[in-house]
């Protein structure tokens, strides 16, 4: 299974409209920056880990954190486009499931952003949270974003790409040529991944529309992901934000989840 979702999630990770499509911003999420700024005072000037880091759409608030900054990534072309954006930086080829290149205890913040964590395996996701808390310093924080089992985005089903018209003949023609060519892509990249879904009551492996259904994605529950953190060591009841950068209290039906996770 976990070679499947790679060969997958990485084919799509590295193909060049995908790292176009990850370059364009330097924003975060609200519910990033939520969880970035509740855990500012702990961890500021500390050495920083950006993992999953993509074409470095969180690089620069990071730096903000700390210039002791690492970004690392599965994918050799999102490396390059991150040292293409930004030199003298560092950037390495990197895997979540296996820092072997990082010391025990030297991080006193790592991040995961854009639910990066979610394009792995049940059991490699547990590689990587159990490889966050030994590259953590004793107090460290992990920020990571990941996908909600609750919403509805989870048993979506198949969806057409949105078709905006206009009344401008050519603007209405090159609009109607990009709906034909990313519904063909959906379609066929949905009937290929579809019947490699997989559910359980506290997570799921789902193709959904990220990407024109090109990748497996981790879907899991609040409770579930608190659950995880806590059997690995972190300290139990992580506090999370919904999509909108508010705290979550009780649940949320929004599809993106932040979670704070203190290492004790």
């Amino acid at each position: 299974m976990s070679n499947f979702i790679d060969r997958i999630n990485l084919r799509t990770m590295r193909s060049a409209s995908v790292v176009a499509h990850y370059s364009w911003s330097n924003e975060l999420a609200p519910h990033e920056q939520a969880s970035l700024d509740h855990v500012l005072k702990d961890v500021e000037g500390g050495a920083v880990l950006d993992i999953g880091v993509g074409a470095g759409r969180t690089v620069k608030a990071l730096l903000r954190v700390s210039d002791n900054y690492l970004g690392v990534d599965y994918s050799p072309e999102m490396v390059f486009a991150c040292q293409e954006r930004f030199p003298g930086i560092r950037f390495e080829h990197a895997d979540a499931r296996n820092l072997s290149n990082i010391l025990d205890a030297s991080i006193a913040l790592a991040v995961f952003s854009c639910n990066g964590i979610s394009m792995v395996s049940h059991l490699d996701r547990l590689l990587i949270l159990r490889e966050v808390y030994r590259v953590l310093q004793p107090g460290g924080v992990f920020l990571f974003t990941t996908y909600n089992l609750r919403s509805p985005e989870a048993s979506a089903g198949f969806r057409f790409p949105e078709l905006l018209l206009s009344a401008n003949p050519l603007r209405l023609l090159v609009r109607l040529a990009r709906f034909a060519r990313d519904t063909t892509i959906g379609v066929y990249q949905r009937i290929q991944y579809v019947k490699h879904e997989f559910r359980t009551i506290d997570y799921a492996l789902v193709n959904d529309r990220c990407h024109n259904y090109g990748v497996m994605l981790y879907y899991t529950t609040l409770e579930h992901q608190r659950r995880q953190l806590e059997e690995v060591g972190f300290q139990p009841d992580a506090l999370a934000f919904d999509r909108t950068g508010c705290v979550i209290i009780g649940d949320t039906l929004l599809n993106s989840m932040a979670l704070v996770a203190r290492k004790a």
